[in-house]
């Protein structure tokens, strides 16, 4: 990573290493409403890498993001369709990938995953695209809007 910007072979690799994170995953709600977790990722290779996941219920939208410092390294979004810097959109369900031309503005749409997956089968899709063992238990976002009872 060379003066803060990810190469796309690096973004590659980086995908490749075997990784892990270690459970559970605590989902906290912010002031938007939304939830949030976010995990460090282990690696063998000393990079900045977490594990981000945002959940919206009062759309049901939700991400999932492999984080390299402040990159995204990978990226997918279910609910929310996307416009691509090329001028082509995709469906609410995709999958962002770092490319040396776009950052990781570029998205397109997965053929192994769907809107009719929970939130539970997508994460670990995620995951296992991005060879992350998950060790611990995995907790659902809560699929309700509490903004003021906590």
């Amino acid at each position: 990573m060379s003066r803060g910007i990810l190469q796309e072979a690096e973004a590659e690799h980086i995908v490749r290493l075997p990784k892990r994170v270690k459970g559970p995953n605590n989902w906290q709600q912010r002031d938007d409403g939304n939830w949030y977790m976010e995990m460090p990722v282990e690696a063998p290779e000393q990079w900045p890498l977490r594990l981000y996941g945002r959940f919206n219920p009062r759309t049901g939208c939700y991400t999932f993001i492999l984080f390299c410092g402040t990159l995204n390294v990978r990226r997918l979004d279910v609910g929310k369709r996307h416009h691509n810097p090329d001028c082509n959109d995709v469906g609410p369900v995709h999958k962002h990938t770092w490319t040396d031309r776009f950052g990781d503005k570029w998205a397109y749409e997965p053929s192994d995953i769907s809107s009719a997956n929970s939130i539970r089968e997508t994460f670990f899709a995620f995951l296992a695209e991005c060879h992350i063992a998950f060790e611990g238990q995995f907790r659902e976002p809560p699929q309700t809007y509490q903004k003021g009872l906590l």
